[in-house]
């Protein structure tokens, strides 16, 4: 499926959009065949000027293609909940590890399908870095600008939802997603 885009892209745009794609289709596999998760509906917008609210938790990492970006994977609390039960599934944890598990699983995921992906990624030609990733707890807004692009996709399942945010360029925000471009 393609995501509902505009017809006039820039290349940031496009190059959002390439990486949006196998991006998406990784992350579906990934919750289906590691996690057993199925998703139920998915949402994908392009956005400019709009804001995004990310979710309970959310990890980061920076992708380095022509322009970078940041992927980040928002987690409604139920949804990384259910994911890190079935992730340490055979484990013995005790309650005040769980905390550290959850952590561990939303950064581990993201790491995962991403650094899949740019294998994929590098095969179109791309030259793709991944740093490790950033997490942060706690909802906030990452608010769009003229000079910026974020896609996202929302995936719906039963125990949640799954933001995944594009964001970019990387040169205009940090690795909380704090823009720190010129002007607005």
């Amino acid at each position: 499926m393609k995501p509902d885009l505009k017809p006039d892209l820039s290349p940031l745009d496009h190059e959002i959009t390439a990486v949006l794609q196998v991006v998406e289709q990784r992350t579906i596999s990934f919750f289906r065949d590691e996690l057993g998760l199925v998703s139920n509906g998915i949402d994908r917008r392009l956005l400019h000027e709009e804001r995004v609210v990310l979710r309970a938790m959310t990890a980061i990492v920076a992708v380095g293609s022509r322009a970078g970006l940041y992927i980040a994977y928002s987690y409604d609390e139920s949804l990384i909940r259910a994911m890190a039960r079935r992730y340490t599934e055979g484990l013995s944890i005790s309650p005040d590890e769980e905390e550290l598990y959850v952590r561990e699983t939303a950064s581990d995921v993201v790491n995962v399908i991403v650094g899949n992906c740019t294998a994929d990624l590098a095969r179109r030609g791309e030259t793709v870095t991944l740093s490790p990733p950033v997490l942060m707890v706690g909802a906030r807004t990452i608010q769009g600008r003229t000079e910026t692009t974020i896609a996202a996709l929302t995936l719906r399942f039963p125990e949640g939802a799954l933001d995944v945010a594009f964001v970019g360029p990387r040169l205009l925000f940090d690795e909380q997603l704090n823009y720190k471009g010129g002007h607005s």
